[in-house]
């Protein structure tokens, strides 16, 4: 079992919101594989690598958590 709570993911995309919930470790295909995030957020805390989400989930504030909420945003990029 893992020691880190699981994420629930949402993100938007052209079928309105999106929800996922996935085990911590798949953070690293789901949050920062080959989607081209913009922007991750986890707890409110804007989070860059892999790292960064497992030095977040063991803050004392984070730690006995059973799920940590992460945001995805993607910048949308308009034409004329």
């Amino acid at each position: 079992m893992s020691r880190f709570p699981k994420l629930k993911v949402k993100w938007w995309s052209l079928e309105g919101q999106q929800e996922e919930t996935c085990a911590f470790e798949q953070a690293k295909d789901i949050i920062f594989g080959n989607r081209a995030w913009s922007i991750a957020l986890a707890e409110g805390e804007m989070i860059k690598s892999y790292e960064e989400l497992v030095q977040l989930a063991a803050l004392d504030q984070h730690k006995d958590k059973e799920v940590l909420n992460v945001t995805l945003i993607v910048p949308v990029i308009g034409g004329g």
